[in-house]
């Protein structure tokens, strides 16, 4: 084969594989929204706003772009950014390609045969295909998030230094530079690559490489990768916030000035050091600056936040609008510090307080002193800290993974045990075997060994731990995350480093340090604490991109292990179809069915009912990500629900939040926050603490806000540090009620008016008081009930400030209603209903349809599922209670219809115990009997399986089990008691073999 033929092969092969890679993800995407970061990267993007710390300016340009093309309609909004992320990681799987083919083509030096040249090809199809289909991968390639195209950026950059290294042009080095500096504006995955880009450079320009060289250029590496991480992208901008602090605050001149002439400084400084470069002939210097100039244009999509901050969109988050708020945006700081190579243990104590420098705000016309930066001095520290959280769900955790006792410190090797054991192998290593290996199911994991694990499928592999895999029930056969791969892409995988190694150990090393930099690396440095809210794998997606390279190069080993025994094209010929069997085959077959998204429409379905589970003009607390930014996406991109006001707790700490909160939005008339904006700039009231006054009485919440906004020494406490400040005097509270105001507001009806309290008291469940909890308080105090308040079901349980008792559910929410409260009521709020307009908002405003043409339901689409219905049975068992039977009939078909049958866990089968119950009390046995076969088909294959494990594993299933045998005991009492003897029968010989089998 001609060179030029197996260029024009290679290159027409890399471009079938990205149409390929884009045919499968846009058969498998998204149609709509979807859950997490991606509702607030939509939205932020078609308006170009501001979203989430540090922000992602060139994800949402070019996320607007793809906008463009719903030509206006709104509903396609998401489906068109969705494609953006499909066609870059099509993108990526063509570098791939040709990255894989680059590297295979330097194991054979001199003149190729044709049977090398399409060993070569095969490998690299291989390859780029295994990480097509794989799980992380594919997951991120169907839905509007920054990892797909972060992900192009590092492909194309490792593609580009062996560019470099096959032609020697330093042209190629500085569009590494340029896209370098392009992906800090949409992740920071790209600069892991520096290492191993340096190697290559180091081999390249080394003829004998030794092990201080390696060392050196690694070094070298480290530096680059530290100077664009922190001095490029933070201490640049910091540079520019002290002189403008000086240009503002000491010559009296505008806002920006001193950051503008920060980088007219420095543009002045590289062109004169580029010229100098250029006359004196001094070409690494040359070469140098303009990688940096490079570096900086890229990373010049940051001034996007930076103006539409200023612009002040109704998404302006943390509001950057000046250098100083940049610096603090781009440097994460509301996600606290993690201590990394020196800190303290979760017991330690706090002993001292430092403080470390003063924090600025802006003015009105100068920068502002707002606080001060403080550092935490503690009594027990340790080199390389694992175990630091002293959260007491983390402080539990720490214990019982190292089983620690009650009041035992972690030893150094017991935090090691925890890093090489939690952070290195529950939090990456179980990662990297889904890809390659399989998993065991689709449930998210927090430590425990049911969940998320991965297996090799096959049977009965270490029963003690994941059970006899003969014995495995439905709700895991079945779970479409069930994947078995066998093994076989791990020892593709290790086959191929093996190959490499012996064909060119200076690449082999290239392809590991890609790998553990953009795996293992990351773990070092994130030091995770555990229970994570998510799954956590799209963060070391590009170690599973450099193991697929190795894929690529299993493919050649088993070409030259055949090619002994075999004829060099027969060889190729088995190694290719073994290759595509036993790795893209495999990964493509087992995981289409868990990457399918198509027809799910769950999370804009989840965020419509909420938002109607309101009344109109209603405001809605909610907390977190998840709770929040498909319900922004729906009133911001689609339009819906706009009246309704979203107000994140979260981010109601940050004064620029609660300022957008005081001006109109869309529909959404301003909230009734009567305080001053000096009452909360960054710096006053952040923090008011709690101190025990004695008081008997509940105090009005007006009068309260009054003390706790007063500026009045005499309403404030000296503290040690001699600053007066605010404190709370008491937790109870209480609103006086005006039954013709609530009448007038129509927030009850006539006929509720015997009802209503005199006075709503409660006490408050918390020991200081934040900046949201104030503006919360304000809200409560001056809305005088004009428009519905209600609270998210999802919240934390501080979040509700002890109103409980007076919160009733009208469906995803809880309203605020001062109903007289019964104190033989013992139902907790997620009982208490709101009955008639729950009924009405579920049977006629909600849609469920997601659930039903979703291909496939995802851990958390079925988490809503099983939310939903249990809210639809609490609604049931209620209106039953209420003498509203034909109602309540009604809401328990809605579950039948409506909601998927297929039990996933045992929450599931509860609702489906629930629904039975109720269809039992309503004498509905035709629609319940089946309900009922099929839950006690489901409850005897999980515990015949649970039963097959390791009798020491048992008490991590207690409460499985009992949940279990309770419903049976239930079902075989409710089916006697209707005389549905065959059914009861059956009931009771399941319950019997499966007490023997417990008891032994």
């Amino acid at each position: 084969m001609h060179l030029d033929q197996y260029k024009k092969i290679n290159n027409w092969t890399g471009f079938l594989l990205f149409a390929t890679a884009l045919i499968v993800y846009t058969l498998t995407l998204e149609p709509t929204l979807s859950f997490w970061d991606c509702g607030e990267f939509i939205t932020a993007a078609d308006k170009l706003q501001v979203g989430h710390q540090p922000g992602a300016p060139l994800f949402l340009m070019i996320g607007k772009l793809f906008a463009l093309l719903a030509a206006g309609d709104t509903a396609k909004i998401a489906y068109w950014m969705n494609f953006s992320s499909a066609l870059f990681s099509a993108a990526t799987v063509m570098f791939l390609f040709w990255t894989i083919t680059a590297l295979a083509s330097k194991c054979y030096p001199g003149k190729r045969s044709m049977n090398e040249r399409l060993g070569i090809i095969a490998s690299g199809a291989i390859g780029a295909l295994a990480f097509t289909f794989s799980d992380t991968f594919w997951f991120s390639a169907v839905e509007a998030e920054v990892y797909s195209l972060s992900m192009l950026f590092t492909a194309m950059v490792f593609w580009a230094i062996l560019k470099w290294e096959n032609q020697a042009n330093d042209r190629w080095l500085v569009l590494i530079a340029f896209i370098v500096g392009l992906s800090i504006g949409v992740h920071l995955l790209s600069l892991l690559a520096i290492p191993a880009i340096v190697l290559v450079y180091y081999f390249k320009k080394t003829s004998s490489p030794s092990l201080p060289g390696i060392a050196k250029a690694i070094a070298v590496s480290g530096l680059i990768w530290a100077t664009v991480q922190f001095i490029i992208v933070q201490y640049f901008v910091l540079f520019a916030a002290k002189l403008d602090l000086l240009f503002v605050n000491t010559f009296g001149l505008t806002f920006g000035s001193g950051a503008i002439s920060f980088v007219a400084l420095l543009a002045a400084a590289i062109v004169y050091g580029i010229h100098y470069s250029i006359k004196h002939r001094k070409y690494q210097l040359n070469l140098g600056l303009i990688c940096l100039s490079f570096v900086l244009l890229g990373f010049s999509s940051y001034f996007l936040i930076i103006i539409r901050a200023n612009a002040k969109p109704s998404l302006n988050l943390s509001s950057p609008d000046n250098a100083y708020s940049l610096y603090n945006y781009l440097g994460r700081v509301n996600y606290g510090q993690t201590p990394f190579l020196y800190g303290q243990t979760f017991d330690a104590e706090r002993t001292d307080i430092k403080e470390t420098g003063l924090e600025y705000r802006r003015g009105k016309e100068k920068y502002e002193v707002s606080g001060k930066s403080m550092k935490v001095i503690y009594d027990k520290n340790m080199l390389f800290p694992r175990t630091y959280s002293d959260k007491p769900q983390h402080v539990d955790f720490y214990r019982n993974w190292l089983g620690l006792g009650e009041n035992e410190s972690p030893s150094f090797a017991k935090n090691l045990k925890f890093f090489s054991s939690y952070q290195m192998g529950f939090m990456y290593w179980r990662y990297f075997l889904w890809n390659f290996a399989g998993r065991q199911n689709d449930v998210q994991g927090q430590g425990s060994n049911d969940e998320g694990n991965w297996i090799s499928g096959i049977k009965a592999i270490d029963a003690s731990r994941l059970g006899n895999q003969a014995k495995l029930p439905e709700s895991i056969t079945a779970n479409e995350g069930y994947n078995r791969f066998y093994f076989l892409p791990l020892l593709m995988g290790i086959a191929g480093l093996i190959f490499l190694y012996r064909k060119n150990r200076n690449d082999a090393l290239v392809v590991l340090t890609l790998f553990v930099c953009t795996g293992l690396a990351i773990i070092v440095y994130l030091n995770q604490d555990p229970l994570q809210v998510r799954e956590r794998d799209y963060a070391y997606v590009g170690s599973f991109y450099a193991f697929a390279i190795l894929i690529g190069f299993g493919v050649m080993a088993i070409k030259a292990l055949l090619a002994r025994i075999n004829a060099p094209q027969l060889s190729l010929v088995i190694a290719t179809i073994t290759g595509l069997i036993a790795a893209p085959g495999i990964m493509g077959f087992d995981g289409w069915d868990d990457h399918n998204r198509s027809g799910k429409t769950t999370a804009l379905d989840w965020a419509s009912n909420y938002l109607n589970s309101c009344a109109p003009n209603a405001i809605l607390f909610t907390n977190a990500d998840n709770d929040t930014f498909p319900l922004w996406y729906a009133q911001e991109v689609e339009g819906i629900r706009t009246d309704v006001r979203v107000v994140n707790m979260q981010y109601l700490s940050d004064d620029a939040y609660i300022n957008q909160m005081k001006q109109q939005l869309n529909q959404s008339a301003p909230l009734p926050i009567k305080m001053d904006g000096d009452k909360y700039i960054k710096g006053v009231r952040d923090y008011l603490y709690y101190i025990d006054y004695g008081f008997t009485d509940s105090v009005e919440l007006k009068d309260l806000m009054a003390v706790l906004t007063s500026d009045h020494k005499e309403d404030q406490k000296e503290f040690t540090d001699g600053d007066y400040d605010n404190f709370l005097p008491t937790k109870k509270f209480k609103i006086t009620i005006d039954a013709a105001q609530l009448l007038k507001t129509g927030t009850i009806k006539a006929t509720e008016k015997d009802k209503l309290a005199s006075e709503m008291e409660w006490t408050y469940n918390k020991n200081y008081v934040l900046k949201s909890d104030l503006a919360l308080f304000d809200i409560l105090a001056n809305n005088n009930w004009e428009r519905p308040i209600y609270f998210a079901t999802s919240v934390s349980e501080d979040t509700y400030i002890g109103l409980d008792k007076y919160l009733y559910l009208e469906g995803y929410a809880h309203r605020l209603l001062p109903f007289k409260v019964d104190p033989n009521d013992e139902r907790d709020k997620m009982e208490r209903t709101n009955s008639e307009q729950m009924y009405d908002n579920i049977m006629h405003k909600f849609s469920f349809k997601g659930f039903k043409t979703a291909a496939y339901l995802d851990p958390e689409s079925r988490r809503i599922a099983q939310g939903t219905l249990q809210l639809n049975n609490t609604l049931a068992s209620n209106l039953i209670a209420e003498g509203k039977p034909e109602m309540a009939h009604q809401v328990l078909l809605k579950n039948i219809h409506e909601f998927p049958s297929k039990n996933y866990s045992i929450n599931d089968t509860v609702n489906k115990f629930l629904t039975i119950r109720s269809l039992y009390q309503l004498n509905d046995l035709s629609n319940a009997n089946p309900l009922i076969s099929q839950t006690i088909s489901y409850l005897y294959q999980e515990l015949n399986y649970i039963t097959s494990l390791d009798p020491r594993m048992l008490p991590a299933y207690t409460r499985d089990i009992k949940i279990s045998l309770s419903m049976l005991y239930e079902l075989d009492k409710m089916t006697a008691e209707k005389k549905q003897m065959p059914l009861n029968q059956q009931i009771r010989e399941q319950y019997q073999r499966l007490e023997a089998r417990l008891s032994s």
